[in-house]
């Protein structure tokens, strides 16, 4: 079969806060249909109908290529959304990837890790893990992993820290 007919199938957002029923009653009051969305994709539809009425925006503006295609990667059909549900979209799976990625290696306080792109080679103990998936780091200074970059983090073992 041909790959033009094959679809991905969406990456499960199952570790996104979705809208609660307060929450799309309050859409549903601005004319937004926000009902199994997740919170952020909702906020981001909410400010688009504020951009366009309260605001008088003619133009929303539709996500970038590189957006639909970083969407579509993992899915999602982002091609016919505002930029800003778009960049949403992107956003909640960033953030499911990093939390999938924390979780599958086992990331928590006190485990050692090195960045894969850290020349040196410095190995990190893990101090705490943010909810957002903000992984911070012990000695300070505010040294932490972005919940964008978890993924590039490789938990070491004893055997692997040997020296000498």
């Amino acid at each position: 079969m041909d790959d033009v007919f094959t679809t991905t199938r969406p990456k499960v957002l199952d570790r996104i806060p979705m809208v609660s029923n307060a929450q799309v009653a309050f859409g549903r009051r601005l004319g937004v249909d926000c009902s199994e969305k997740s919170v952020s994709v909702a906020w981001a539809m909410i400010e688009d109908v504020i951009q366009q009425d309260f605001w008088g925006a003619a133009e929303l503006h539709v996500p970038t290529p590189k957006q639909i295609a970083l969407a579509a990667k993992f899915g999602h059909d982002i091609s016919n959304s505002s930029r800003r549900v778009g960049a949403a979209v992107i956003a909640d799976l960033m953030h499911q990837l990093n939390l999938d990625a924390i979780s599958e290696q086992g990331l928590s306080p006190g485990v050692m890790v090195v960045n894969k792109y850290d020349s040196f080679d410095r190995r990190l103990v893990i101090s705490s893990i943010a909810e957002d998936g903000t992984v911070y780091f012990k000695g300070g200074n505010g040294n932490r992993a972005g919940h964008e970059i978890s993924s590039e983090l490789i938990k070491k073992t004893k055997h692997d820290c040997a020296f000498g």
